[in-house]
C-alpha cells in the first residue's frame, strides 16, 4: 500500500510536472503527499588574493543569497499549495502523517538546508515513493537526486513525464526481462498493479534469456495477486530500447510504465549504455516507476 509520496521541489518550472504527478498518484490511494524544498547552505568563498573582502560586504552577500533562496522556496511552496487546493488535500503535519486526513488525501510541506541528493536519500527512507521531474534542457540537473533516490533510499522512484499527466496508474505496463531489478520493481509496484484497470507485460526478445524471463511466468505470478495481465512483444526497430518501451506502453493505452533501474552496475551502464540511461536522458513520455 502506498501511504506517503515524497516530492522534492527546486523552484524550477519542472516542479509543476512533479507535483501534478505526485498528487494524481497519491489520489488513487488517498495517500499523504509531502513537498520537500532543499536549499544549499549560503556561503561566500573567496580566493587567498581576495581574502581581505570586508566582513560587512560578506554579510551583505550572504543576506542577498538567503533572500534569493527564500523567494525560490516561497515560489515552490505556493505552487505546492495550488495543487493541494486543486485536489482538496487536507493540510497535515509531516511528522504525524495524515493527521485528520489519515483516511483521505493529505499534504504537508517541509524545508531543509543541505545537499539535495543526500537530504533526499535520507528523507525518502520514510516514504513509500519519491516523485522527481527531470530537466529537459540537457543539463541533467536532477541526475544526482535521481541516483541518490534509487541507490540511497531503498524506495522506488516515479519519474514525472514531459508534460502534466491526465492520469497515473489507471493502466500499467511492466517492462520484464526476468532480472533482479525488474523483479524488485514489480514487487514494489504491486499496489499500483492491483488498483489498475489494465496490466500489460512488455517483453522483448533477448539474446540470452534467463529462467524467469518468460513473460508467461510473470503473468502467472501476477495472477496469484489477483492481477490479470496481457502480454505484448516489444520490437526496437532501430529505436533506443527505453523509447521503444515507452512508445509501446503508450500504444497499449497505459499511463504508467514499471521497470527495473540499473540492472547492471552504474559503471557498466555508463560504459556500455543501458536502458536506464536511455530513459534518464530526457523526461519520459509517460510516468515511469523505477526500482533498483
Amino acid at each position: 500500500m502506498i501511504k506517503k509520496v515524497l516530492v522534492p521541489l527546486t523552484g524550477r518550472p519542472l516542479d509543476r510536472r512533479a507535483i501534478a504527478t505526485a498528487f494524481l498518484l497519491a489520489d488513487r490511494f488517498r495517500a499523504h503527499v509531502e513537498g520537500l524544498s532543499v536549499m544549499p547552505q549560503v556561503e561566500i568563498r573567496t580566493s587567498v588574493e581576495s581574502a581581505a573582502i570586508p566582513k560587512a560586504l560578506v554579510e551583505q552577500l550572504i543576506r542577498i543569497g538567503q533572500e534569493d533562496q527564500a523567494r525560490v522556496v516561497d515560489s515552490a511552496h505556493a505552487l505546492f499549495e495550488e495543487f493541494r487546493g486543486r485536489f482538496a488535500a487536507v493540510e497535515a503535519d509531516s511528522l504525524t502523517g495524515g493527521g485528520e486526513g489519515a483516511d483521505g488525501l493529505s499534504a504537508s510541506w517541509q524545508q531543509a538546508t543541505g545537499p539535495l541528493a543526500e537530504t533526499l536519500a535520507e528523507e525518502a527512507r520514510l516514504a513509500d515513493l519519491v516523485v522527481i521531474a527531470q530537466t529537459s534542457d540537457g543539463t541533467n540537473a536532477m541526475g544526482p537526486a535521481i541516483e541518490a533516490s534509487l541507490f540511497g533510499s531503498g524506495r522506488p522512484l516515479l519519474l514525472a513525464p514531459t508534460a502534466e499527466p491526465a492520469s497515473v496508474g489507471s493502466a500499467v505496463a511492466v517492462a520484464w526481462d526476468g532480472g533482479a531489478a525488474a523483479s524488485r520493481a514489480v514487487a514494489a509496484a504491486l499496489p499500483l498493479l492491483q488498483r489498475a484497470g489494465k496490466a500489460v507485460i512488455l517483453s522483448a526478445e533477448v539474446a540470452d534469456p534467463g529462467r524467469t524471463s518468460d513473460p508467461d511466468r510473470l503473468s502467472a505470478y501476477l495472477a496469484l495477486h489477483g492481477i490479470a495481465a496481457t502480454i505484448r512483444k516489444v520490437t526496437a526497430s532501430g529505436r533506443a530500447v527505453g523509447r521503444a518501451l515507452q512508445e509501446t506502453a503508450a500504444e497499449a493505452g497505459c499511463d504508467l510504465l514499471v521497470m527495473g533501474a540499473y540492472g547492471h552496475s552504474r559503471v557498466r551502464e555508463r560504459v556500455w549504455g543501458g536502458v536506464t540511461l536511455d530513459v534518464l536522458r530526457e523526461p519520459p513520455a509517460i510516468p515511469i516507476f523505477m526500482a533498483h
